[in-house]
């Protein structure tokens, strides 16, 4: 087992102390194992989904618009040419 050193403000310090005094465990211990069952759940839940960048991606995969050409959108100059 690794012995690890972490740093944290004086007032989580303060409330993990309370947490694991309740759990009947050393801060260590409380510790470890609230880490252990984060990665777990963390690896039962699989990636995060990123919703906004899935929205973008459904919107500019969705049908092409009429004005597009060889599926760009014109330029300037085409778009503001005489005929």
């Amino acid at each position: 087992m690794k012995n690890v050193t972490i740093s944290m403000d004086d007032d989580l310090a303060r409330e993990v102390r309370v947490q694991a005094a309740k759990a009947g465990k050393s801060m260590s211990r409380y510790i470890a194992e609230t880490v252990e069952a984060a990665l777990r759940q963390s690896s039962e839940d699989g990636p995060k989904r990123n919703e906004q960048l899935e929205a973008i991606q459904r919107f500019l995969s969705g049908p092409k618009w009429s004005m597009m050409e060889s599926g760009r959108m014109p330029t300037a100059e085409e778009r503001n040419e005489r005929r």
